[in-house]
């Protein structure tokens, strides 16, 4: 063996079990993420592959090559499986199964000297090399369950690099443009940079959907699915900036549910959920997806309306509120109505700032609450105006 080609065989081995032990890690501190634990078995298998190639480089027997082989690709099918489990899709291998047997028919056929060393080498890396590709395809699918990020480009990346590694070692064999010697030493420096990159990038993921995770709990109401205070106040303060910007105009909505701890006390606070629910379903149906929408309290509501008019928010303002007015909250063996007041106001005449305008929207709502009590509108009549 030359000198070159044993030093990166020596690193390949000391990074395939640097990479093992970051999937024991990923194992141990996610272990209640989806997928870990197959991905961890399959990444110590292809970890374990590495190491033997490795290792086998250093004598001429062709047996320990095959092991390695063989670890490979049961290495490979586990990390595919985790993978779809990661992305939330079943862990199905389909067809992909069958390469086992095909590769227990190519070990036999190179132990009996059926194939030359040459076809040996190419069939090692045609089996392992349409696995990577898929495991690339699956990170990349568009109906995975997460918005793209550095992460998951860094597992694409690092799984169709080694898939078209592979191919053009294969590619290069069979035209004679690489020896078996040469093809060896690019392996060796392969298995140097997957074995680090493909265990990191999984690392990389998951952490990101931690992070994510956190930070939607951070800016989201865990009982409706909408924005809290702190998630509407950022989101307000760039349709805010956006709106100043392009000089557009925008509207906040200020709802809120008449007699609420009533509810709850009359019907339950299971009761008092499902209304909660329902108002959020129902805010979300009219306002429609370009709308802001946040539950800001116990039982108030506030939306952030961009580039409608005055006459346009007056409208979806009495829609709304005959809307909600007009839904039957069931539970158990109950059932009721709500009442709810609202308020509007639009940027630039009642404020130029998030806290002012829902400052402004707050005295609205309680001036509008006193109304209310002291008198009863006329049918058909409104009183809320921007």
């Amino acid at each position: 063996m030359l000198e070159d080609q044993f030093s990166i065989c020596l690193a390949a081995m000391i990074c395939a079990v640097l990479g093992a032990g970051m999937y024991f890690n990923l194992a141990r501190g996610h272990e209640s993420e989806r997928g870990i634990s197959t991905l961890a078995v399959g990444g110590a298998l292809h970890q374990a592959g590495w190491f033997i190639w490795a290792l086998s480089q250093f004598q001429s027997a062709g047996i320990g090559t095959w092991l390695a082989i063989v670890l490979l690709l049961l290495g490979q099918l586990g990390l595919l499986a985790g993978t779809r489990r990661a992305f939330a899709r079943p862990a199905l291998l389909g067809w992909w199964g069958a390469l086992v047997p095909l590769l227990l028919i190519a070990i036999v056929a190179s132990l009996l000297q059926w194939i030359s060393e040459t076809q040996s080498a190419l069939m090692q890396a045609l089996m392992l090399a349409p696995l990577a590709f898929q495991i690339g395809r699956e990170a990349f699918s568009p109906s995975n369950d997460e918005s793209w990020s550095l992460p998951r480009w860094t597992l694409v990346g690092v799984t169709l690099g080694l898939a078209l590694t592979l191919m053009m070692t294969a590619l290069g064999l069979v035209t004679g443009l690489i020896t078996l010697n040469k093809a060896a030493m690019i392996w060796a420096m392969l298995a140097c940079i997957s074995a680090l990159l493909l265990p990191y990038s999984y690392q990389l993921l998951i952490s990101h959907r931690l992070y994510a995770r956190l930070s939607k709990l951070v800016r989201y109401d865990a009982l409706t699915g909408l924005l809290n205070r702190r998630g509407l106040e950022e989101h307000a303060r760039r349709e805010l900036h956006r709106a100043r910007k392009h000089q557009t105009s925008l509207g906040l909505m200020l709802i809120d549910i008449n007699q609420f701890r009533v509810i709850n006390q009359r019907y339950g606070y299971g009761a008092g959920d499902v209304a909660l629910k329902k108002c959020a379903r129902k805010l979300r149906e009219i306002a429609g997806e370009s709308a802001l929408i946040g539950r800001i309290a116990g039982e108030e509501y506030c939306l952030i309306l961009s580039d409608k008019n005055s006459q346009s928010l007056r409208s979806l303002a009495v829609e709304i509120e005959m809307a909600l007015q007009s839904l039957t909250i069931e539970h158990s063996d109950h059932s009721f109505h709500l009442s709810v007041t609202l308020s509007l106001v639009k940027y630039g005449r009642h404020g130029n700032q998030f806290e002012e305008l829902l400052q402004s929207a707050e005295e609205k709502l309680q001036q509008r609450k006193g109304n209310l009590r002291s008198e009863t509108p006329p049918e058909g009549a409104s009183t809320i105006t921007p």
